[in-house]
């Protein structure tokens, strides 16, 4: 267990030039591991994938009419506490 994560034995197939230029990463230390390195690289493009997916979701929600709506009549709901906040700030 790393990090306090379990991990898990699995097999992949490669590129051999992608394989090789990994495993000169290794050689030049920039990982203690090649399995290190594809842990680091998986992970990011794994939170890459999760912050694109998040980025279209506020995309249609910028397109939904009900949404916008919905954040109108937030921003009405707290427009004399955002003004009163402000005025505080102001005075300091």
């Amino acid at each position: 267990m790393e990090g306090g994560r379990h991990t898990r034995k699995a097999t992949f197939v490669l590129d051999e030039d992608l394989l090789e230029e990994a495993r000169e990463i290794v050689k030049e230390g920039s990982y203690k591991s090649l399995n290190a390195l594809v842990q680091e690289a998986v992970s990011q493009l794994v939170r890459m994938v999760h912050r694109e997916k998040l980025r279209q979701s506020f995309l249609e929600a910028s397109k939904d009419p009900l949404f916008l709506a919905d954040i109108q009549e937030v921003e009405r709901d707290f427009e004399f506490t955002d003004e009163e906040a402000l005025g505080d700030i102001r005075e300091n």
